[in-house]
């Protein structure tokens, strides 16, 4: 009856009333006959609960206890699925232990080596298929064994070096954090590769200590292994430029993928940088500013530290080299907060671009400067009236846009009218976008504010500093509509963030982190590199020099120039939000989109 009554409560979907009367019959019941179909009906229950462990461990005592064929052939059915689709390797491990038959170890072992084998262990996969080899009595589970063994010796296996700041000899937890935090995505990307694709890839992990020579060496053996085709990581700049050339000389493709140093890409051409140096995201901004923006006249307001000098290099260079006219570049230091100097000097330079070269009818002009101007076009009437009023007239009335290059061919003399660039009441309208390159987040309201006080009517353009959404929410009535690049960027409603993230919380129970991301995407790389039939160094690395507008989760990669990559995402801030306004690839002076 108790069975029975529980049996239908399944049925009927009650599943918790379902295991609680089951659990009693159990209790006063020990020695009953009916034992094997209550746990295996606890078993169901536990499977709709979606409480995997406790429902598999059911199954196979089930599968154990039962003398019933039938019954056992269900209860080993209902374990191999919940096994295989349901539990984690730690947990399927936690089952096995309870298996004391051959048959049941034998089948939790070869589901635990599948799952072994699709991280990329193929050695602890191996080991346990040996060990249902030796188990008796377990003639067909032993042929799929074989047979799993054969597949992995035609398919082979893959090796990938990761070097990452584990820190496992260090207790500086934000390190650590880091490290883990990409190697959550890179073991991630490799779980989804083994799952479905051939050769197998197995990651071999080493910590760089956040420590050059550490580092250096870490490399240096992967690199000397044969078996390794390539290697993700190091992450710090000062690790890459240490260790890079090692693998470069062996020919083994290295992307490192938070690097940001200039010249890391340069040691050689196995070497790949996923992050954006500086030089590219200096030249990014200038393109969008002139390509995508119409900005003709720009000017820079930028901290001194080495990071922004190389970016504003950049920046200025690129400027030039698409025809842009710089009209000033102003540095102040870190931690300066007074930006007075600075900005009164830059007004001074913009406002002298807009000040009017005219000609003055009341200086006496000779009959023959007045001469010239009727023969190029001046009405008669116009150069009568202007002589007789004694007025001032802007050279682009008289001659138009090209005025002061065509009153000088003519002879016409003429003055310009001098700013007032002292009186803040006048706003300063001739840059069209000014670049403040700065030092951190925490300079966005000392920009800003000033940059408003000094009265710049311009637009106003950042770099990834400039990310940081309270730090502009809080500066906003002077912030409101920069734009800069990003080097991440991601929305909760796409849906490659949304596939990714489900897999991340399945697998970690918590929420991905950007590093999380940015490790994911490297190694997700390299990995189609490999399923599209690249097995050896020399072809990967042609493959990843291939790389075009590849889309990952936290950003596009591009290796169009050097092995940098070259893609950024254009925010702009505005309205209290951070939205896409455009993405750039900087190696091809192009815009990928705007919106």
């Amino acid at each position: 009856s108790y069975v029975m009554a529980a049996k239908s409560l399944y049925h009927l979907g009650e599943y918790r009333s379902s295991v609680t009367l089951l659990r009693k019959f159990l209790d006063r019941f020990k020695k009953s006959e009916y034992v094997d179909d209550a746990v295996y009906t606890l078993g169901l229950d536990f499977y709709q609960l979606e409480q995997y462990k406790e429902s598999a461990g059911s199954f196979l005592k089930a599968r154990q206890i039962s003398g019933d064929t039938v019954l056992a052939a269900r209860a080993e059915k209902m374990l191999g699925m919940a096994a295989s689709t349901n539990l984690e390797i730690p947990e399927l491990r936690e089952v096995l232990r309870d298996a004391n038959q051959p048959v049941t170890k034998a089948l939790l072992t070869l589901l635990l080596a599948e799952k072994v084998l699709r991280t990329g262990d193929v050695r602890g996969a191996r080991e346990l298929l040996g060990t249902v080899l030796a188990l008796p009595g377990t003639h067909s589970l032993a042929e799929k064994a074989q047979a799993m063994l054969e597949r992995i010796d035609r398919s082979g296996v893959v090796r990938i070096g990761v070097v990452l700041p584990l820190t496992f000899k260090s207790d500086q937890s934000s390190t650590q954090g880091l490290g883990q935090e990409l190697l959550d995505g890179i073991r991630l990307a490799a779980d989804e590769y083994n799952a479905e694709f051939m050769p197998k890839v197995n990651l071999e992990v080493r910590d760089s200590e956040r420590d050059a020579g550490v580092a250096a060496h870490q490399v240096s053996e992967l690199s000397a292994d044969d078996q390794i085709l390539a290697i993700v990581g190091p992450v710090f700049s000062h690790e890459v430029f240490s260790s890079a050339g090692l693998a470069n000389k062996r020919g083994v493709p290295i992307i490192t993928p938070t690097a940001t140093s200039v010249g890391i890409a340069a040691i050689g051409e196995s070497v790949f940088q996923a992050n954006p140096d500086f030089l590219m995201r200096g030249r990014a901004m200038a393109q969008y500013a002139i390509l995508s923006l119409g900005a003709r006249r720009l000017a820079v307001l930028a901290s001194s530290d080495t990071i922004n000098k190389l970016i504003v290099e950049a920046f200025v260079r690129e400027v030039k080299d698409l025809g842009g006219q710089l009209v000033d570049v102003q540095w102040y230091n870190p931690g300066q907060t007074d930006l007075r100097d600075e900005l009164m000097t830059m007004r001074k330079r913009g406002m002298e671009l807009s000040e009017p070269t005219v000609v003055n009818f009341g200086a006496k002009l000779r009959p023959g400067d007045l001469k010239r101007m009727v023969t190029w076009g001046v009405p008669q009437q116009t150069v009568d009236s202007l002589s007789t009023s004694a007025a001032v007239a802007n050279v682009e009335f008289l001659f138009g846009v090209d005025g002061v290059r065509i009153a000088d061919s003519l002879k016409i003399p003429t003055q310009r009218v001098k700013a007032k660039y002292d009186s803040l009441a006048y706003p300063v309208t001739g840059i069209d976008a000014l670049f403040a390159s700065i030092a951190g987040s925490e300079d966005i309201g000392i920009v800003t504010s000033q940059v408003r006080y000094f009265n710049f009517q311009t637009q106003l353009l950042g770099t990834g500093n400039w990310n940081d959404a309270t730090e502009l929410d809080q500066n906003r009535q002077y912030a409101n509509g920069v734009i800069f690049a990003a080097d991440a960027y991601w929305e909760e409603i796409d849906q490659q963030y949304q596939q990714f993230a489900r897999q991340f919380r399945s697998k970690h129970s918590k929420d991905p982190s950007l590093n999380a991301m940015i490790g994911y995407d490297a190694m997700k790389l390299l990995l189609r590199t490999i399923r599209q039939g690249a097995i050896r160094r020399e072809d990967v690395v042609t493959a990843l020099s291939k790389t075009r507008l590849y889309q990952g989760v936290h950003s596009k990669i591009s290796f169009n120039l050097g092995r940098v990559n070259s893609c950024l995402t254009v925010l702009q801030f505005k309205g209290r939000v951070i939205k896409r306004i455009g993405e750039i690839d900087g190696s091809r002076k192009a815009i990928i989109g705007n919106e």
